[in-house]
């Protein structure tokens, strides 16, 4: 998949995620914490939502484990849990196998704030929630 073919079903994730939660999110390049490094987080609504966007898959074409999806996944997780900001925060992946695994990985892990992962399927056009980690009773 070329990049511009990520891009593209990154905007389309985001336009589902923000149409079910009645928002307009963008994407923008945010400072984590004041003078903090900057990350682009792919889904932004000020004072609504904050997120990432993975269009990468658990395992290679080849079958094999892909592990550098799953550190990209997980390291979206750490910049949620650093985001110094109200906005929920959420993780939706386009890879439904890398979105179980990653609730199932960090279901019991204290991140300080809720983190809710879901599911964009491309042929529904729909975003579902596969669980929630962090602050707050485990799903």
């Amino acid at each position: 998949m070329t990049k511009r073919e990520r891009l593209d079903i990154e905007n389309l994730a985001r336009l589902a995620f923000s149409k079910s939660i009645s928002c307009n999110a963008i994407s923008k390049k945010l400072a984590v914490g004041v003078n903090g490094p900057v990350h682009e987080f792919d889904i932004y609504a000020e004072d609504v939502v904050i997120g990432g966007v993975s269009t990468s898959t658990y395992n290679t074409s080849h079958g094999n484990p892909n592990t550098g999806s799953r550190d990209r996944a997980c390291a979206e997780l750490l910049w949620l849990s650093l985001w110094p900001g109200r906005e929920s925060r959420v993780h939706v992946l386009t890879d439904k196998p890398l979105a179980d695994w990653l609730f199932k990985r960090f279901n019991n892990a204290p991140f300080p704030t809720t983190i809710d992962i879901y599911h964009y399927e491309m042929a529904r056009d729909s975003v579902a929630l596969v669980g929630s980690v962090g602050a707050g009773p485990s799903t």
